[in-house]
């Protein structure tokens, strides 16, 4: 029991406390505000747009968003799909293995929720990340069928996606082909290359675990991830063979340039080869335009193609596109991106800040609407900051 003794101290000390800090020019200084921050991993498609959330993207400076002064001004850190092997996302806390794509930021994130671990030997082994990860960035929303409940998805853009292509020598008789239809698109991702046009098309394969790398398996009529394999595997020994199989890291054409021009130089029958992969068109039009970090597609000549039906899914030229509505709005082509949250944090009591920040269409996140657009993504309006998409935890340590 505490003595009225007791209470009459620890009062005295507060007031003695609050004294002494008046007596220095006002209270103690607290930790700089990004140590609080939300912090979030995952998507290489969001990482960009979300780098600019908070505060800087590509060396460019961009107001940054944060919650309403009642909740304390919180603000949001990301840390890229890409980079060093291990991060430290907060201080005080372990380091784990980098989360590269929409699957493993979501792996992360549910290890965060439900106390087991994440990570791989490359860091020190599978470690507690609870507390250290807030947010995943998704560039792809739950899987087909799945009930949970554990996860929101809220979405705050609309991306489009469609097929990059390279073509290290095209010729009267073997020209680059921008246009495929989606029929085409599903007979080269399940059946393997073809000729189309009178040029050698070979398909790519887009990182394992990537949002883009699942939504193109939809987009090409839901191929399993064997036929899909199987359809890729003339490209694989082209492509990134160290660490991700063979595959290519999503959106960035220069691995698709690269990985084309060492397939036409293996035989004289692929000399004319076109290779392609699927692609953001948000990624395009953001590199292209030069606000994203990451090779300028054209600078490597690598184009962004039509679908038969649909056009092009960007408006404009190199450095000024813009997204194609009509192409963003397919149901097909079209996606929303997201940020991903436990639900009970997300959509449970409390959490004033986050809630802030990322849930409705007057959330800080969704008024961020111009540099949502400065990154090739669409504005959800209404739709914007809703928290009715659920999705179970994602099972894995890595």
């Amino acid at each position: 029991m505490i003595t009225s003794t007791k209470k009459r101290l620890a009062l005295g000390l507060v007031v003695t406390a609050a004294v002494a800090a008046a007596s220095i020019g006002g209270p103690a200084k607290a930790d700089p505000k990004q140590y609080s921050a939300a912090v979030g991993v995952g998507s290489d498609t969001v990482q960009a747009v979300m780098n600019a959330m908070a505060g800087n993207s590509n060396n460019v400076n961009y107001t940054p968003i944060q919650s309403d002064a009642a909740s304390g001004n919180r603000q949001v850190v990301s840390f890229d799909a890409t980079g060093s092997t291990c991060i430290s996302p907060k201080i005080n806390f372990g380091t784990f293995t980098r989360p590269n794509g929409s699957t493993q930021g979501r792996r992360a994130l549910s290890r965060a929720i439900d106390g087991t671990k994440y990570g791989s030997a490359a860091c020190g082994g599978v470690i507690d990340v609870g507390g250290e990860v807030d947010f995943a960035r998704s560039s792809a929303g739950p899987a087909a069928g799945d009930t949970g409940t554990a996860l929101t998805y809220i979405p705050f853009g609309r991306d489009a996606v469609s097929f990059a292509y390279y073509q290290k020598t095209p010729t009267a008789t073997s020209p680059t082909i921008t246009t495929l239809s989606q029929a085409q698109l599903v007979s080269l991702f399940s059946t393997g290359p073809q000729t189309i046009g009178g040029t050698r098309i070979v398909p790519c394969g887009i990182q394992l675990g990537s949002g883009t790398y699942n939504f193109w398996l939809g987009i090409t009529s839901g191929n399993t991830a064997a036929t899909e394999a199987a359809a890729v595997a003339t490209c694989l020994p082209f492509g990134n063979t160290a660490t991700l199989g063979g595959r290519l890291e999503e959106n960035d054409a220069l691995a698709l340039k690269n990985a084309g021009d060492a397939l036409a130089a293996s035989s004289a029958a692929e000399a004319n080869t076109e290779v392609i992969i699927g692609f953001s068109a948000a990624n395009y039009a953001a590199e292209s335009n030069g606000v994203s970090a990451g090779t300028a597609p054209q600078s490597v000549n690598v184009g962004i193609g039509s679908e038969t039906g649909l056009t092009n899914p960007l408006n404009g030229t190199a450095g000024a596109y813009t997204p194609n509505a009509t192409f963003y709005a397919s149901t097909t082509f079209g996606r929303n991106v997201y940020t991903v949250w436990d639900s009970n944090v997300i959509t449970g009591l409390g959490n004033a800040d986050l809630k802030s920040l990322f849930v409705g269409s007057t959330s800080s996140l969704c008024n961020a609407v111009s540099t949502i657009n400065t990154f090739g993504f669409l504005g959800l309006g209404a739709n914007c900051g809703t928290t009715t998409t659920k999705g179970s935890l994602i099972a894995g340590q890595l």
